[in-house]
């Protein structure tokens, strides 16, 4: 018995807090699951104060795809004793979690999942509007019952968006293999990093297998803020497809705001409509339809061959197609090229959002396709062809050709810069060691500093153990100018 109240039944689950038991509320007379803070844990602050807070989070958020708390508590393990023992009495769903119902079926189907993804950013929506983020996203805290409904639970680690952390310093909260980019590198995670953890979870339920899997959780978390995932199966339909793509997406501007938003877009791919872009890349959708209106995309070029075309039908081939879903990772460098010689490469992810900016734009201007319109929402695959365009008085007053110049006997002159400049590309760098990348900085002329998640400097064999994870500013710099190196775990 439990507080003179609970009559613990039978253990439901283990996790890294606490154990989950189901059991018997005696004064109501219903069934209630109780998770019970780990002993070893109840006399450290930190974990007590995640436990009540996951309390209280959970306990704020009233919605029917959030599994309930009913009571919380902190009482003795020993008749007379302190109360050592924090527990939390919850909603007793009858289900299963989806992590098991993935190692039972494998694959889930692309109805099946969606169905689930629809659900659960509904349920995340509930909490974004409250200013609350999950951060623990996975298929073993989504609960699913016999009749389909989806339930969120494990607010542990959930925070206000502005909140200050409640972990150690350097502590990156989260599973490994469902983290946002962001929340890996130690940054700011807001709603869309949950939106991230959510697609991850599509993903695994349309492929039958996590995205990046390695021996190290370090390891994983650095294989999601560079690698791209691998390519979905070709029987994923496009629709299915092309939300998990926009999900994954490693800038977060980039993806769905909210789990409401994603639930909408969820909902328009289920009812056959094309993909809706993300709030950040609406406008640029709704000036280029405007512009261009077509009548059949021929972005269907740009999916994979062998997509999904029978048996799951209703998902349309239109619509929004993400583009920064695919980032270079360091397999994609070129073999025999010395990093520190290529200061003036980009990232070919860069490249290409540049080149369809300047294909699907055309006469707009170079200038509005570096301010953030997307060149993917219109609809056009590269190469496509553009309106054309009246000749403007000036072009129409040039003439057709000009008469070659005469050689002249004058020596060439050579035109030099003001100042040099130095590239700095973070993808030369993500994964080394703090130490490496420090050593290479300094050879190009610069002061890199490496720090923490935290932004505490690192030193000595703190720099020679962690990996990195971000570096900025990054492209052209002036030689001597200060780079931050930010550094996670440890290698």
């Amino acid at each position: 018995m439990l507080a003179d109240r609970y009559r613990l039944a039978h253990r439901i689950a283990v996790g890294g807090m606490g154990e989950v038991w189901e059991a018997l509320d005696t004064r109501l007379g219903r069934q209630v699951a109780v998770k019970v803070l780990k002993a070893e844990l109840s006399g450290d602050p930190e974990f007590a104060h995640r436990f009540r807070a996951e309390a209280r989070t959970t306990a704020s958020l009233n919605h029917p795809g959030i599994a309930a708390v009913h009571d919380y508590g902190e009482t003795a393990t020993t008749v007379g004793g302190p109360a050592d023992t924090a527990f939390l009495v919850m909603e007793l769903v009858s289900g299963q979690p989806l992590s098991a119902i993935i190692a039972d079926r494998g694959r889930l189907t692309a109805d099946k999942t969606l169905d689930i993804l629809e659900q659960a950013g509904d349920a995340l929506q509930a909490a974004h509007q409250r200013g609350l983020v999950h951060r623990d996203v996975k298929p073993g805290n989504i609960l699913v019952t016999p009749t389909g409904t989806v339930k969120l639970t494990d607010f542990g680690i959930a925070k206000a968006v502005d909140a200050a952390p409640v972990t150690r310093t350097g502590m990156v909260m989260g599973t490994a293999h469902y983290i946002s980019p962001e929340q890996a590198s130690g940054t700011d995670a807001g709603p869309a990093s949950d939106v991230y953890s959510l697609g991850v979870v599509g993903y695994e339920c349309l492929a039958g297998q996590r995205p990046f899997q390695a021996d190290s959780t370090v390891t994983v978390a650095m294989m999601h803020i560079r690698d791209a995932p691998p390519p979905l199966p070709p029987d994923v339909p496009n629709g299915a497809r092309s939300l998990i793509e926009a999900t994954m997406i490693k800038d977060p501007k980039q993806r769905y705001a909210t789990g409401g938003e994603l639930a909408r877009a969820v909902g328009a791919v289920r009812a056959g409509k094309p993909l809706p872009p993300p709030t950040g890349m609406a406008g640029a959708t709704e000036q280029l339809s405007g512009s261009h209106p077509t009548t059949a995309s021929p972005r269907t070029a740009l999916l994979p061959p062998g997509s999904f075309t029978s048996g799951q039908t209703g998902y349309q081939q239109t619509g929004y197609q993400p583009t920064g879903y695919r980032q270079a990772s360091r397999d994609d460098r070129p073999p025999d090229e010395d990093r520190r010689s290529r200061g003036g490469a980009t990232r070919w992810v860069f490249g290409a959002l540049l080149l369809l900016a300047v294909l699907a734009l055309g006469a707009w201007g170079l200038s509005e396709a570096l301010q953030g319109t997307d060149p993917s929402a219109e609809g056009q695959a590269p190469g496509g062809v553009t309106e054309p365009t009246e000749p403007t008085d000036e072009e129409q007053q040039q003439p057709a050709e000009q008469a070659p110049e005469e050689p002249t006997t004058e020596e060439p002159t050579t035109t030099t810069t003001e100042s040099e400049t130095v590239t700095v590309n973070e993808i030369d760098y993500l994964g080394d060691s703090g130490e490496e990348a420090a050593a290479e900085l300094e050879d190009l002329g610069l002061d890199p500093t490496v720090v923490d998640g935290e932004g505490e400097e690192l030193d000595g064999d703190d720099q020679e153990e962690c990996l990195v994870s971000a570096v900025e500013p990054t492209g052209d710099v002036e030689p001597g100018s200060a780079i931050t190196v930010t550094c996670l775990g440890s290698s």
